[in-house]
Order: C-alpha cells, then sequence, then structure tokens
C-alpha cells in the first residue's frame, strides 16, 4: 500500500495553492477522500469509468448501488443532467449550496459505472466552499458515496477513515468536522410530487414548502439512490436499540459490560460512563455526533452497545434511519 498524502485544510479557510493540488489529483483521474458538511465523501472523476470503478473497489461497495455526483454550480449540474425537466427546481434551487441530491435524467458525460448503469443521475452542490472551488477549477464532476467501507458508519471527521481508505486514495483532505454528520436528503421529484428516497437534514417539512406532496419511499429492484437497498452504518460490535426507560433497566443488569450510546439528559440518569450523543431537544447535535458515537464503540472495551432512540418526527426521522439500519431492536 502506497504512503497516505494528507492535506489538512477546511472548507473555508484554504489556500490558492491548495485548490491547485487537489484540482491536479481531480483532473488526473485520482481518487481523493474529502470533508462536506453531511459526511465525508471518496470520490473521482464521474465522466470516467476507470476512476469511478476505483471508488467501488476501495469501498467494497456493490456495482449495481450509484454515486452522487458533486457539482459546483447549477450551470456545471445542467450540462450533465435535465435539470429542465425538474418541475420545481428554480426553488430547489435554493436550497443549494447544501444537504440535497435530486434525482433526475442524466446527460452524456456522466460514466455508466458512477450511475450504475442507470439513466438517472442523483446531483447536489455541496456547503463545501474548497469542494466547489476544486470542481470549478479542474473542471471535474465528482462522483462520491460516503467515505468509509460500505456497511460501516460513515465517516464525520478524517481521522475516521485515514487507515482504512487513506492507503487507498491519492490524497486526503484532512479538513474541520462535518456539521450534520448524517448523509444528503436525496429526492425523487415528479412534477410537483416527490420522493424521499433517504431522509436527511431537509425534513418532509422543509419540502412541502415547495411541493404539493412529499412521500417517503424507497425504490424497488435496483436502487435510485444510496442508502436505500443495502445494510449500511452499522458497527463491528452488535448494537441494540430502545428507549430512555428501557436503557436505564437493562443497565442495571448489564453495567460493565454495554457501551450506553444515549442523550445528555439520559446520561445523567445513568450516571456512569457513556457515548453522549447530544441533548435530546437538538437533533442537530445528535446527528453531528451519531457516526462518530458509532465508531468509538468499535474501539471501546465493552461487548456491545445500546443506543437511545427518538420519536420519528421531523429531523429524527432521518436520525432514527440511520440507528435503525445500523442496530438490532432489544427484546425485552
Amino acid at each position: 500500500m502506497q504512503e497516505i498524502r494528507l492535506l489538512k485544510t477546511g472548507c473555508s479557510n484554504y489556500s490558492r495553492k491548495e485548490v491547485e493540488i487537489i484540482s491536479e489529483v481531480m483532473k488526473q483521474g485520482g481518487l481523493l477522500v474529502f470533508p462536506t458538511e453531511t459526511v465525508y465523501g471518496i470520490g473521482a472523476d464521474a465522466r470516467s469509468d476507470v476512476s469511478c470503478r476505483r471508488i467501488y473497489e476501495a469501498k467494497g461497495r456493490e456495482s449495481d448501488n450509484p454515486l452522487i455526483v458533486h457539482v459546483d454550480s447549477m450551470e456545471t449540474m445542467s450540462r450533465f443532467a435535465h435539470t429542465e425537466e425538474v418541475e420545481m427546481m428554480p426553488e430547489l434551487e435554493k436550497l443549494w449550496p447544501g444537504p440535497l441530491t435530486v434525482i433526475m435524467r442524466k446527460k452524456d458525460g456522466i460514466c455508466n459505472t458512477a450511475t450504475a448503469g442507470l439513466n438517472t443521475v442523483g446531483m447536489r452542490i455541496p456547503d463545501c466552499n474548497l469542494i466547489r472551488e476544486a470542481i470549478k477549477v479542474s473542471g471535474v464532476p465528482l462522483a462520491a458515496p460516503s467515505a468509509n467501507i460500505s456497511g460501516r458508519p460513515s465517516a464525520t471527521r478524517a481521522s475516521h477513515i485515514l487507515k482504512e481508505l487513506g492507503p487507498l486514495v491519492d490524497l486526503v483532505i484532512d479538513g474541520e468536522e462535518a456539521t450534520y454528520g448524517i448523509e444528503s436528503t436525496v429526492i425523487l421529484p415528479e412534477g410537483r410530487k416527490c420522493t424521499i428516497l433517504r431522509p436527511g437534514a431537509y425534513t418532509r417539512e422543509d419540502l412541502l414548502k415547495i411541493f404539493d406532496q412529499v412521500e417517503f419511499g424507497g425504490s424497488e429492484g435496483r436502487p435510485l439512490s444510496p442508502g436505500t437497498k443495502y445494510s449500511h452504518y452499522t458497527p463491528e460490535k452488535t448494537l441494540y436499540r430502545s428507549d430512555r426507560e428501557a436503557i436505564i433497566k437493562y443497565m442495571e443488569k448489564n453495567h460493565g459490560k454495554v457501551l450506553p450510546i444515549v442523550t445528555k439528559e439520559t446520561a445523567d440518569i445513568l450516571g456512569i460512563e457513556c457515548m453522549v450523543l447530544g441533548h435530546s431537544d437538538k437533533p442537530m447535535e445528535i446527528s453531528h455526533n451519531l457516526y462518530h458515537c458509532l465508531r468509538q464503540l468499535d474501539k471501546s472495551p465493552y461487548d456491545h452497545g445500546i443506543i437511545e432512540t427518538f420519536p420519528h418526527i421531523g429531523y429524527f426521522i432521518s436520525i432514527m434511519n440511520r440507528i435503525e439500519r445500523a442496530s438490532v431492536k432489544l427484546e425485552e
């Protein structure tokens, strides 16, 4: 394995030279790990089958699981996808840069490997000035899923994946922690209706300000979006899930064997070592810390973990989507 090439910089505080270094890697068809506002990504030229195959190989990703393409602007997006066919695109544009991915019909230019052979592509404009600038300077649209081994928790900081992916890529950009901590909302728009294929920071309530009808749904058969078909976000150690009351009761019998991953309020009640997700009334705080807590479970001496659940409302729907995929329900 090659030596890890590391560039320490940030989404807002960066130099022209750093943009040039990143752009050169992209223009040469290289593979890079980079920060975004959602999670860290592992990306390559979305126009190149050879480059995109490296993403699948590094992650151990199923070949029918499409990649999301990141661009710097609506002008660039329109070169690679039929944005004009999305009726509500003028309103959706206002959510970018940000944690939204829109599925639309692709144009020539995006390679078949990036879209897993589909005639559609998921596209977004990330809220990271550094990456958008590198895309603009290089002229390279960046196909990128989350930076992790497939099925494992996504990375929200570079240190999470230096050992497992660093030696497999050409450049690791070590920037700040991801703000949201979970992947983008993925939608399939159809006129004045849209289907949320993967929930994220933009909630159903947010989208109802744009669309007349918003539903949740997954893609049957071949997935149109990442995060809808295969196992995701799971730590290596078994993770159970339950509500606060059940966790308190469970820990009375299993203290010292199990790592609780809970809210600040529950941790205060337990009075023992816990991984704290955040305050129960601050979902952004919880999503920001979620994957880090799951990764810390695997590093801990505990046999397994138990994570606190939340009501299926608002942004907590997106958080519970990750928790439910990462855990097993505790049977009382």
